[in-house]
């Protein structure tokens, strides 16, 4: 198969003083046997226009040319939201980017350097939202289809799964509980937007094993003294010493999941809606109060930090988690959306972005993208404009020059670590179609 060359991708020296890992790549494409590969930082290369092809000296050869027919029919068999506004190339270079990480046998991987080349139920999760979203549906049930066969007999997801699709988690990461909300949504989100809906009742009936085994997981780990469910690493990967917003704001999602597609499961809800009441219960009682903290408190009615130590009040951890809690998750809630205006103005770092949470005490003046667009995707569910095109703008400032999204922005406002990362290309997709109109959200069972 014969492609434009694509140079093996280099290194870039981070800037002095950045803590941040230097950029991997400047994007990705094909290489000339049809594999995934980086496209080498520093390289002076350029896309041609509404493709992943790489633009290379003299005219394109037959297969490019069939390429980049491929890539533009893709785009337009789907919708390409962001179109008339200064987000079009965003959005379309997002797009792209998912449908190169997306492997043929569905494994939607993270980004395609070492340790990120896995599947994260969440990514893969948030990227079956985005193409679903956009009417890609085929390919979001290719990477639900995927999902399905690694699924784990109890529920609990691995943080992270090989391509090859073995089910074998890369290393020693523990089990995120997370993972049992993410995956459930995404579902819900492929058949509430499927056009085709005999299609997706049938499909449902393969995928049902996992939803209903990571619905029961959930209910299951809601502890009877706060109703919270138990520690587990979140989003983080780090720490699961304490009961996180994290944790729960999934947990809940997950299981309004499920009960709504109760009917295509064939399963009884009763259990699920119970816990959703307690657990929706408990997050207003042991995170709203204290303004939506990333811990909740411990027994002595102290706050908690990531790894079980007290923080000193009123210092309450603000987390981009709080955006979990509201649309296009949940319904709008006023107390949820002072929240979620505190932690932008809490996690800003001097260049601009956002980090994870105020209690991360890594890379503390980096940016993380994910981070970004969740608080972008944030403002667009709750109407603000000016704040969700603020910070697209500054996602759409800090990519690579290739256009790829990178996993984070170092000190000096460079684009750092692996390009392009898959969740924020679904967050970004997302935005844009919150912008356009409204995602759907699952609904709440009756108190």
């Amino acid at each position: 198969m014969g492609i434009a060359v694509v140079a093996l991708v280099g290194v870039m020296a981070a800037s002095p003083g950045s803590t941040a890992q230097p950029l991997r790549a400047d994007g990705i494409t094909l290489d000339t046997e049809g594999e995934l590969a980086n496209v080498e930082v520093g390289s002076g290369t350029s896309y041609v226009p509404d493709s992943s092809v790489v633009q290379a000296a003299g005219p394109l050869s037959a297969e490019q040319a069939r390429l980049v027919e491929q890539d533009r029919a893709w785009l337009t068999d789907g919708e390409r939201p962001g179109r008339g506004s200064p987000y079009e190339d965003l959005a379309d270079r997002a797009l792209l980017d998912l449908h190169l990480l997306l492997q043929p046998n569905g494994a939607l991987v993270a980004a395609n350097r070492y340790w990120w080349r896995h599947v994260w139920p969440r990514d893969a999760s948030f990227a079956v939202v985005a193409l679903s979203a956009t009417g890609r549906h085929a390919d979001a049930e290719n990477i639900l289809r995927f999902l399905a066969r690694v699924a784990p007999d109890n529920g609990v997801w691995q943080a992270r799964y090989k391509p090859d699709g073995s089910g074998d988690p890369p290393n020693y990461r523990r089990r995120q509980l997370d993972g049992s909300g993410w995956v459930p949504w995404a579902l819900w989100f492929w058949v509430e937007t499927n056009p085709d809906h005999e299609h997706a009742v049938r499909a449902v009936q393969d995928l049902a094993s996992m939803t209903v085994k990571s619905a029961d997981a959930l209910a299951r780990s809601l502890r009877r003294e706060d109703d919270l469910p138990r520690p587990s690493p979140d989003y983080w990967e780090q720490g699961g010493t304490q009961a996180t917003l994290g944790i729960a704001a999934p947990a809940l999602l997950g299981l309004r999941a499920a009960v709504a597609l109760s009917p295509m499961l064939g399963a009884d809800p009763t259990g699920w809606e119970e816990a959703s009441r307690r657990l929706d219960a408990a997050i207003d009682r042991e995170f709203g109060a204290q303004g939506y903290p990333r811990a909740g408190l411990d027994e002595d009615r102290q706050l908690v930090g990531a790894h079980g130590y007290p923080l000193p009040y009123p210092e309450i951890g603000r987390d981009a988690a709080v955006t979990f809690l509201g649309p296009p998750f949940t319904a709008p809630d006023d107390a949820v959306h002072r929240a979620v205006g505190d932690a932008m103005e809490a996690l800003r770092v001097p260049n601009g972005g956002l980090r994870p949470g105020e209690l991360w005490t890594t890379d503390v003046d980096v940016a993380w993208t994910p981070t970004t667009a969740l608080f972008a995707l944030a403002a667009a569910g709750y109407g603000d404009v000016e704040a969700a095109e603020r910070l697209l703008g500054w996602l759409a400032d800090h990519r690579t020059p290739l256009g790829a999204l990178p996993e984070k922005v170092n000190e000096a406002g460079e684009p750092a670590s692996v390009a392009p990362l898959a969740w924020t290309a679904s967050l970004v997709v997302l935005t844009l179609v919150e912008l356009d109109g409204e995602l759907p959200v699952p609904p709440a069972p009756p108190k």
